[in-house]
């Protein structure tokens, strides 16, 4: 027999699951990923659209602005050098609980990756609404990137960038800032083991920082395409209410060569 330690939170199994220390004890102050390249797009839509995906106490920002992107994790010092692909839909979003008030920042409504071990420790951990999907993220012949996720061989989600025009050291210098700066935010929920409510249930900020090795403007495109219970009998929910999103007008597009990104380099937070 062996006793669980109350002071550290585990990963099923408790037995000998990789288990996460604190970010403090990390020597390089946070999960560190060696090389991180990432593409971007958002766009506005309607407000009335985008109000369903945000769960009380949270509202639209100012402008219903959704953000779309894909990463390419690679060199990640917590799976020995191995990576993984993750693509992420924020909202622009305000925060306001019985103590926390007028908290702006992006509101991450689902992420997608394709490896088992990050959606645990994301999910259990940190309130990540991660899932599991098929990602391939590749350059195209222009010189643009793209990226097409799926689930069953059905592809409901592609991304992409094009015409990248470079930016600036001071671009990149304030790119760190901003994403240092940024607050990232989530809803933390598990379930009760009797399905009749919930055991936690909260909001949470997730803190990151990175250098910015280079960094584009692009011109930027993003569909979702439906999906019918067959073909994604545990997403299809949220896949449609992505897709429902009408399309007004793409702010932003980008492409960031990210270098030693390192998650949770401060401590969590939970909003109330």
């Amino acid at each position: 027999m062996y006793t669980l330690d109350p002071s550290h939170s585990y990963t099923m199994p408790t037995c000998g699951t990789f288990r996460p220390p604190k970010p403090w004890q990390w020597p390089t102050g946070g999960m560190r990923y060696g090389r991180c390249p990432a593409m971007s797009v958002s766009f506005l839509t309607e407000r009335s659209a985008v109000e369903r995906c945000l769960p009380e106490p949270f509202s639209v920002d100012t402008e219903p602005i959704v953000t779309v992107y894909a990463v390419a994790c690679e060199d990640v010092d917590w799976l020995a050098g191995h990576g993984y692909n993750l693509v992420g839909v924020d909202v622009a979003a305000v925060f306001n609980g019985n103590v926390d008030r007028d908290v702006h920042g992006g509101y991450c409504v689902v992420m997608w990756e394709d490896m088992c071990e990050p959606i645990i420790g994301g999910r259990e951990h940190s309130g990540v609404p991660k899932i599991f999907a098929d990602i391939n993220i590749e350059k195209t012949p222009d010189d643009g990137w793209a990226c097409k996720v799926s689930r069953f061989d059905h592809t409901f989600l592609e991304l992409s960038v094009t015409n990248l025009q470079p930016l600036d050291e001071q671009a990149c210098r304030d790119a760190e800032k901003a994403r240092r700066d940024a607050v990232w935010m989530c809803y933390k929920y598990i379930p009760r083991l009797e399905n009749d409510g919930a055991d936690v249930s909260y909001a949470t900020v997730y803190p990151t920082s990175a250098t910015c090795a280079s960094s584009a403007t692009a011109d930027g495109a993003v569909h979702f395409r439906t999906a019918t219970p067959k073909q994604a009998p545990t997403q299809h929910e949220v896949i449609n209410l992505l897709a429902d999103l009408p399309v007004l007008e793409i702010r932003a597009a980008a492409w960031t060569d990210w270098h030693e990104v390192r998650a949770i380099d401060r401590q969590t937070q939970r909003l109330q």
